[in-house]
């Protein structure tokens, strides 16, 4: 049967995504840097939400570069393999 190659136009949205994770995790990673600065300034249950968060934050964001990372280097290499194979 005929397989379908991914055109052109879907290896950009797959780079596009990668890089939008990343972006995200490092947006997260910031602003858990903020809240973190901002634990002392707070008191009582606020104080403990903001260090619930500022940790969740931190693993999210880190978890989502490296997924970013990885979709992206993957993806570079797919299309090197393919663009080997067409010539």
């Amino acid at each position: 049967m005929d397989e379908k190659k991914p055109t052109e136009n879907e290896g950009w949205k797959k780079n596009a995504r990668a890089a939008i994770y990343a972006m995200a995790g490092f947006y997260l990673l910031t602003l858990a840097y903020h809240m973190f600065e901002a634990i002392s300034s707070s008191r009582g249950k606020e104080q403990l939400v903001m260090i619930v968060f500022t940790i969740l934050f931190t693993i999210i964001g880190l978890l989502m570069i490296g997924f970013g990372l990885m979709a992206g280097y993957k993806n570079m290499k797919k299309a090197e393999s393919r663009s080997e194979d067409d010539v």
